[in-house]
């Protein structure tokens, strides 16, 4: 950018540092607790930190703007449920621990419902707040308009988990009605230590601000997959064993195809665990792999004849490990099923 004079400023360099820098970064502890959010994820990386391993790959300036955009949302819906008088709690610290197995820790988004003042709600909204921009407050008006004429009595209370992602994630969530296994065991978390019944993951697509809402129910199969997690975990550092390596790709038994592996991608010990410099050079590598073996699930699905290509894929998906005959399987089986629905 030229400088015209000493008076030059450049609001873009400011915001962008400022998202960049963002909060202090505390050095790496030992700790004797889980995450709730780490419920889920990758068991070699989280052992790591918890025995105070210092990153090979601390969060790039990405990363953190990423953090903070999702902040950002986040003050948005706070400010909504606030203003529509249902916000009960928002970033309560809660614990739960089972009996021999590490405590998990973790801070809820919001809690919400009750009994609101709905005139006080929309007084407020039309006097008290003209400073904000009018969307936000149509949107909030529009809510405590909706919630008073369908529930004059007053709100269930339900957890909220805010997740905001890309609109291509935000579309496999709402074509398979799913949450991410990750997600589901975290607001599983916040439900288990409430003794709380119903919690919901509100996905927010960062591209046009389209919202999504999955249920998580307590008791539910849920439960299963939080306490395996925590039982593994918990087996590993209280006997010291390092967990194995995250193989590179995976297979979505929800979306019926294979991925590169965000454990691994996202890994804060990428360059000291895979020998790998960044998530671009994982990316670059193990992609177009999963990509040339989903062409040959299509084709499996299609019932067209294998190339030798095609043949050497499924060789490929054998030698690491995948049971191609149980995946032949469940996608026959999806394509069934999408095939009745339409």
């Amino acid at each position: 950018m030229p400088i015209l004079n000493n008076m030059q400023w450049s609001f873009a360099q400011i915001w962008n540092e400022s998202l960049e820098e963002g909060k202090p970064q505390k050095p790496m502890q030992p700790r004797d607790r889980i995450w709730a959010s780490e419920v889920g994820g990758s068991m070699i990386d989280r052992w790591l930190k918890m025995k105070g391993a210092e990153p090979s790959n601390p969060p790039n300036p990405r990363s953190l703007r990423k953090f903070e955009a999702g902040n950002i949302w986040e003050c948005i819906v706070g400010y909504v449920l606030k203003r529509a008088g249902i916000l009960l709690a928002q970033q309560d610290w809660l614990k739960y621990q089972y009996e021999g197995l590490l405590p998990v820790v973790g801070k809820l988004d919001f809690k919400a419902g009750g009994k609101p003042d709905y005139d006080k709600a929309s007084h407020i909204i039309s006097n008290e707040f003209e400073w904000l921009p009018p969307f936000i407050s149509r949107a909030t008006q529009k809510i405590v308009d909706r919630l008073k004429t369908q529930y004059p009595d007053g709100l269930a209370e339900i957890i909220l988990e805010l997740k905001s992602c890309s609109s291509f994630m935000y579309e496999m969530y709402e074509r398979k009605q799913t949450a991410s296994p990750q997600h589901k065991c975290q607001l599983f978390h916040y439900l288990k230590s409430l003794h709380a019944h119903e919690g919901h993951i509100i996905y927010v697509s960062k591209d046009d601000a389209r919202l999504l809402e999955i249920g998580v129910l307590n008791p539910s199969s849920v439960e299963t997959d939080y306490y395996n997690d925590i039982k593994e975990l918990t087996g590993y550092i209280t006997s010291n064993i390092q967990p194995p390596l995250e193989q590179p790709i995976k297979f979505d038994n929800d979306f019926g195809k294979f991925s590169a592996n965000w454990k691994v991608g996202y890994s804060s010990y990428l360059t000291k665990l895979y020998g790998l410099k960044c998530q671009k050079e994982f990316d670059d590598k193990y992609k177009p792999i999963a990509e040339r073996w989903n062409r040959v699930l299509s084709r499996i699905t299609e019932s067209k004849d294998m190339t030798d290509k095609n043949k050497t894929a499924l060789e490929e998906m054998t030698k690491a490990g995948f049971n191609i005959e149980e995946i032949k399987t469940l996608i026959s089986k999806e394509a069934k099923d999408e095939t009745a629905k339409a």
